[in-house]
């Protein structure tokens, strides 16, 4: 006969080892969750710093081809400019949920009297639980044209 309250003695204890696997089970999704966020937004990041350090370089135009030809034209130290831009964004984001360790540009394309400028830019972010993910690194390319005034493609 069974006393109320009592299961039989092979049941005492499998709710606590449930109760341990589920929560374990519930970490590891959380995790993935955060982490996953985290990697979605490196790519939109390593998108928009390629995006920022093209239109950088794109907006150094040379003044000289500028005034003689009525046209915009990217000037000398386009590149530089777009990489100080990229370095500075990489000393000032290590603070937050998503913090990108390293910001670098891997390829640079803004000749000296052309119009487009292309960027090429890797970064590196943590992942939010250790152990889970190594790391995310995402790279990003982007383009922009050299423009003048307010007529948006045609001569100034």
């Amino acid at each position: 006969m069974l006393i109320a309250g009592r299961g039989q003695a092979g049941e005492r204890g499998s709710v606590a080892v449930f109760t341990v696997v589920f929560a374990l089970a519930v970490v590891f999704l959380i995790a993935l969750i955060l982490d996953g966020g985290v990697a979605m937004n490196a790519r939109e990041r390593a998108a928009d710093i390629a995006e920022q350090a093209a239109r950088a370089a794109a907006d150094n135009i040379d003044v000289a081809t500028l005034r003689g030809t009525g046209k915009a034209a990217i000037g000398p130290g386009a590149c530089p400019v777009a990489a100080n831009l990229v370095a500075s964004y990489a000393s000032g984001a290590r603070v937050g949920v998503d913090t990108v360790t390293a910001a670098t540009m891997n390829s640079c394309s803004a000749p000296v009297g052309a119009r487009t400028a292309t960027i090429q830019v890797t970064i590196r972010t943590r992942p939010l639980v250790p152990g889970v993910f190594g790391g995310f690194t995402e790279t990003a390319q982007a383009s922009a044209t050299a423009e003048c005034g307010i007529n948006q493609g045609v001569a100034c």
